[in-house]
């Protein structure tokens, strides 16, 4: 979500609360049972009581101005909201994305499941200098890989080479399986 989006669903939510707590005090000085923390949308119907019983022309354009601003901000909230979030395409493209500018070398020490995250597939990694931890998003590449195998993947190719008792195997991750083009 762009930082616009959040500004604007911010300045929303802010003047949709200034806008509700004014009607809700001068509710209270004309006599309507208005509670600060509750009947919210009681409010609204006592507003819209306001606007037909006023003889007022200046009260009943007040009121109706803020009731509609009111319904307006509470439709527009979750419209900018649902419009703006990432979908889970483009999160998947991302990902992808990630994982073709991502390097690896190494010996596979483990494989497990990681619960605290998301439950993730992971490896255990070790080349010799450092031990890393990479999540593993190819499904049949988990099942795959046992301890001991050395794997490889250069930044910018998609395909990951697993050496394993002098063999290699090569697996292709094609982006048209994570991104729609």
């Amino acid at each position: 979500m762009s930082i616009f989006s959040i500004l604007t669903l911010i300045l929303l939510v802010l003047t949709a609360n200034i806008l509700w707590f004014w009607l809700k005090s001068d509710l209270k000085k004309k006599g309507y049972e208005a509670h600060f923390f509750s009947g919210h949308f009681h409010d609204l119907s006592n507003a819209a009581d306001v606007i037909k019983n006023s003889e007022e022309p200046s009260t009943k354009r007040i009121y109706r101005n803020v009731l509609y601003s009111i319904i307006g901000i509470i439709i527009l909230i979750p419209i900018i909201f649902f419009i703006n979030i990432e979908s889970f395409e483009s999160n998947r493209c991302k990902r992808f994305n990630d994982y073709i500018n991502y390097q690896v070398n190494g010996v596979i020490e483990s494989k497990f499941i990681d619960k605290p995250n998301h439950g993730y597939e992971t490896l255990k990694l070790e080349n010799g200098t450092e031990k890393n931890e990479i999540t593993i998003f190819v499904a049949e590449l988990y099942q795959f890989l046992q301890p001991g195998d050395s794997i490889s993947k250069t930044s910018g190719n998609s395909a990951l080479r697993v050496y394993r008792n002098g063999q290699l195997t090569t697996f292709n991750v094609e982006s048209k399986t994570y991104c729609e083009e």
